[in-house]
């Protein structure tokens, strides 16, 4: 990150009284390289996280702080990444999808996302455990009667989020009825609604649950159920990060929920312990409401480190 911002500094300073196309194309170039080169920071930085694990046993460590630093790290290479990514689409040789403004869907049809999540998920189920669960998907638009329900919404971002809950709830429905044929395994039910100011995607398994004190953990970039074997089959580490790219590294989880919120959306799970989940996302129906929530750095910030929760150091509520 250091190397990447010492370039735009310096290009800045090389050309900040040239405004011409040859100008764009180069500045075009440049983030097209910054954005190769951090293509693996999520898979780099979740290693160091397993070693530093590793190495924990040995003295006291600060979850609180490093979960709090690791949010705020990750939803700014985020926000970043969409900045870079949009330009790069626009301008770049890439072109966009059809319908598509950059990388941005004014029209995302969410049945389409999560019908596209359900295929994934069942390929990369099936090729570990040889079965799938079915994916039942039901939509409901309260506000808008007959018609699909749609959101001006990132599509890599929410096909990240709902494959992720469905892989999760796929495999947990197969390790709790492990002694039933594929034809019985109970479905994953799939609930789409709009409403006058959110559209709510409910993904609700029967995957035994967990204990609602557990629920904390589950979120944090140091917890992973994945053994060693099943870190490599689910674990999709190329440049695309609409696929999970960190499943089995425990970031699955944490990383979905910094999606939905950063477009001031967000992630919650509801346990049913010895039954199952329910899983909810939050989209903002309206995109002038779906205004981007990022940290602010301040004083609050680095004092949080020292005195634990501090409020006021993100542009939108927490």
């Amino acid at each position: 990150y250091s190397q990447s911002l010492s370039e735009l500094i310096e290009f800045r300073e090389k050309n900040s009284d040239n405004d011409s196309d040859c100008m764009v194309d180069k500045f075009t170039d440049l983030i097209g390289n910054i954005n190769h080169r951090h293509v693996t920071v999520i898979e780099t930085m979740a290693k160091g996280i397993m070693e530093l694990k590793t190495e924990a046993k040995e003295h006291s460590l600060d979850h609180s702080s490093l979960q709090y630093f690791l949010d705020r790290f990750y939803i700014n290479r985020t926000s970043m990444r969409l900045l870079i990514t949009q330009h790069l689409t626009l301008f770049g040789k890439e072109k966009p999808f059809k319908k598509h403004i950059g990388c941005i869907n004014p029209k995302c049809g969410v049945t389409e996302i999560v019908q596209s999540a359900a295929e994934d998920a069942s390929s990369l189920c099936d090729q570990y455990y040889m079965a799938a669960p079915e994916v039942q998907i039901e939509e409901y638009n309260a506000a808008q009667d007959g018609s699909p329900v749609t959101v001006c919404y990132i599509p890599s971002h929410l096909h990240y989020m709902v494959f992720e809950l469905l892989k999760n709830s796929m495999r947990a429905t197969i390790e709790k009825h492990s002694m039933h044929s594929c034809s019985e395994l109970p479905a994953v039910k799939v609930v789409i609604t709009e409403g006058k100011e959110d559209i709510v995607i409910r993904i609700l398994d029967r995957g035994g649950g967990v204990p609602l004190d557990k629920l904390d953990i589950i979120f944090s970039y140091m917890y992973s159920t994945a053994s060693g074997h099943q870190d490599s089959l689910f674990d999709n580490t190329d440049a695309s990060e609409s696929i999970s790219p960190m499943a089995g590294y425990g970031y699955g989880l944490p990383l979905s929920r910094l999606y939905a919120r950063y477009l001031n959306g967000d992630l919650r799970l509801s346990p049913l312990e010895g039954y199952g989940m329910d899983a909810y996302i939050y989209l903002k129906r309206f995109s002038v409401n779906a205004n981007e929530v990022i940290p602010v750095f301040s004083e609050a910030a680095s004092q949080r480190y020292k005195f634990g929760d501090l409020s006021g150091d993100w542009t939108g509520p927490q």
